[in-house]
């Protein structure tokens, strides 16, 4: 079964490991975060969402590659246009190591740049559940979609058991790459 899943940009995918860099990270915001969690689990951290539910793939933000609308301005949507959309390669595994995170509590942390990330113990608690088992972390992301990630150090994409990509040229692509298992595969867009 296919718990483990990890998107990111086409250009950024490789036949072989890939490691994160804070200097990818766009966004100060999460860098930051990022760099607080990386104090917590000894690694910069790689999201992964856990899990078999379409809720869980929306974790990934796979379904971005078809979402129109990416925001509004003075009350007026804006949205992408023709060759802006994005290109993600959603990788699916059966097996991942690294650190389970509760996804809901996760942003306890984010939301804790005003404190200076300090976060309370009883709050990591809440966030890494240590007396939780691997088998409590499948439990829950079972019982409850969307709700565990799992964050690694690495990953090595040649073992991704199913590959889905936004269109058949990303798929060819992926596929002169050297990787099997590629699908074009679209997913619905979340409506909030």
């Amino acid at each position: 079964m296919l718990l483990y899943h990890h998107c990111r940009s086409l250009e950024h995918v490789v036949l072989g490991e890939v490691k994160p860099k804070p200097e990818y990270d766009a966004d100060l915001f999460d860098r930051k975060a990022h760099l607080w969690l990386e104090k917590q689990v000894g690694f910069y951290p790689l999201f992964l969402a856990v899990g078999a539910a379409e809720e869980d793939l929306h974790r990934t933000g796979y379904q971005d590659n078809w979402k129109r609308k990416i925001g509004e301005h003075n009350k007026c949507s804006i949205y992408r246009k023709k060759g802006e959309f994005l290109n993600e390669v959603l990788f699916s595994f059966e097996e991942a190591t690294g650190v389970f995170m509760d996804y809901l509590t996760w942003f306890i942390a984010l939301n804790s740049e005003y404190k200076n990330y300090a976060v309370s113990d009883y709050e990591k608690r809440l966030i890494f559940k240590p007396s939780y088992s691997k088998a409590d972390w499948l439990r829950k992301a079972s019982k409850d979609p969307g709700t565990v990630m799992l964050v690694a150090p690495s990953l090595y994409l040649p073992d991704a058991k199913r590959i889905w990509a936004r269109n058949n040229k990303t798929k060819k692509q992926l596929e002169d790459m050297g990787f099997e298992n590629v699908e074009a595969k679209r997913i619905a867009v979340e409506r909030f």
